[in-house]
């Protein structure tokens, strides 16, 4: 009898063992979340953490639900192959200094006074775009569009396909807007949204900055390339880095970060971005920390409205535009081990309330039922996919499936490279 029991209970080393087992997983995980996320690979912040080498391996599996986004991209970065690289100096003239390696634009909701010969200083139309602030002889707006796609959309079909030619005209395009000194973007934005008649620039402008965040975040995307070396990693290091000093410490940089509305929230997304390009996590740590109480806390109502994006004239784009940058950032906050899908204020201000306030707005409603109408001012057409990755990002971060489910209304989303940037829970 003792020895059948002996037998039948396990040593003090034998149950040792057994947890060890079942911790073993787990605790690989966790060592996975908590690791640098400058030691990542790849790194593109752009992305959700960890998404790209799931969505790598998916694809070369035939994964179906990514495959209209892979091959729109393959073709995007095919056509990409033919463009030539963007650079500033493409433009004919600078009005301001003359130096073409001088970002310029002109401010897009001004417009000549009528009552003036020379039409100066300019009035304001919010909302409606003067075309002359889109002419690429002197304004580089497109231009600083373009090279963010055109890095982004190679250097990702680079990193999916393994495919050279990608990763050649990716670093090309690199070189001509960030490192050549004939051709290279001089690291600021001062004549950014010019107001003829007013000003040389204004710091609003730094909401432009969008293309170039994208295309220097997504060279990491070339690490492992024979087309991009050290030398040019470490030349991209060092504008980024004046960039970001200029962004943060300039008169410009300090009175856009106390903008409590979009422009802020943008301002937070682009000094994360850079900052975790730079590998100073503590840098985007305490900036991701500080969007809780300067922008959720401020920017919220309790009902989940976003009133100073609700008085403009496209209230439900600078709604959408607002909460993708507060979804970004919570995104972004996944690098650093930053919460912000969980944080609300004690009235109830959050992350979610805003999607919730929005939902009603893009929702299909059930048969029968009359469609939510967007009552605020809107004086261009009424888009409701343009919040499609916006709620993915929140299907994401608060795992509801009721938010994936308005995603999926949206058939032209499926061809979207967010599907690869930031796939669905489930794929």
């Amino acid at each position: 009898m003792t020895k059948m029991m002996n037998e039948m209970v396990p040593s003090r080393f034998s149950l040792l063992a057994i947890l060890f087992l079942m911790v073993l997983p787990q605790a690989d995980f966790a060592q996975d979340k908590s690791a640098s996320a400058d030691k990542e690979s790849p790194r593109f912040f752009g992305a959700r953490r960890g998404a790209l080498p799931k969505v790598k391996q998916a694809i070369s599996q035939g994964e179906s639900s990514l495959m209209p986004a892979y091959e729109a991209l393959v073709k995007t970065a095919d056509e990409a192959l033919t463009t030539k690289p963007p650079t500033v100096t493409d433009k004919k003239r600078h009005p301001v200094t003359g130096n073409l390696n001088d970002y310029y634009t002109q401010a897009p909701y001004l417009w000549p006074d009528p009552s003036k010969s020379d039409g100066l200083p300019y009035l304001p139309k919010d909302g409606v775009i003067n075309p002359e602030s889109r002419d690429s002889d002197f304004a580089d707006y497109s231009r600083g569009q373009q090279i963010g796609h055109l890095v982004e959309s190679l250097a990702l079909a680079y990193y999916l396909t393994g495919k050279e030619s990608y990763a050649a005209h990716a670093a090309r395009c690199l070189r001509v807007w960030f490192i050549d000194p004939e051709t290279r973007m001089n690291p600021h934005l001062q004549y950014a949204q010019a107001v003829p008649g007013r000003n040389e620039g204004r710091y609003i402008g730094m909401i432009e900055a969008g293309g170039v965040v994208q295309a220097v975040d997504a060279a990491g995307l070339l690490d492992g390339s024979i087309h991009w070396k050290e030398e040019d990693r470490k030349a991209l290091e060092i504008w980024i880095t004046d960039f970001l000093d200029w962004f943060m410490n300039s008169e410009y940089g300090r009175e856009e970060v106390q903008m409590r509305q979009n422009h802020g929230t943008m301002f937070d997304v682009r000094v994360v971005r850079m900052a975790l390009a730079l590998g100073q996590q503590d840098l985007a740590r305490e900036k991701l920390e500080s969007v809780k109480e300067n922008r959720i806390a401020l920017q919220i109502e309790p009902d989940g409205a976003q009133p100073m994006e609700l008085r403009r004239t496209k209230s439900f784009n600078y709604s959408e535009m607002n909460l993708t940058g507060l979804t970004e950032l919570a995104i972004l906050g996944e690098w650093v081990g930053v919460d912000l899908w969980s944080y609300q204020t004690e009235d109830g201000r959050s992350i979610r309330k805003a999607l919730e306030f929005l939902r009603p707005y893009v929702e299909v409603v059930p048969e029968g039922l009359p469609p939510r109408v967007w009552h605020y001012k809107q004086v261009v057409p009424y888009q409701p996919e343009i919040i499609a990755p916006a709620f993915r990002m929140g299907s994401i971060g608060y795992e509801d499936e009721e938010y994936e489910a308005i995603v999926s209304q949206f058939a032209g989303f499926r061809e979207s490279s967010f599907q690869l940037t930031h796939p669905k829970n489930s794929f």
